[in-house]
């Protein structure tokens, strides 16, 4: 039962850390739609390193971690 509403998970994308630099975004791999969840990752990097003042995010690596759960590293550039 719980395997099953965990493959109904919403694909959002959650703050872990941002140093100015970087920032790490979670999402849950279980989402049912996992490029919708990269995508949302995305958009929440470009927005957090904005209000860093960084023009963009780009995409470094994603690293899965053992709660289910995907750690996206974006570079906060000018």
């Amino acid at each position: 039962m719980a395997l099953m509403l965990a493959a109904c998970a919403p694909p959002t994308a959650t703050v872990a850390d941002f140093n100015g630099d970087s920032v790490k975004i979670q999402t849950n791999q279980m989402a049912s739609n996992a490029e919708e969840a990269k995508a949302n990752a995305q958009t929440e990097a470009d927005r957090v390193c904005q209000k860093g003042h960084r023009k963009r995010a780009e995409y470094a690596s994603t690293r899965a971690l053992p709660n289910y759960i995907n750690e996206h590293l974006f570079l906060c550039l000018s």
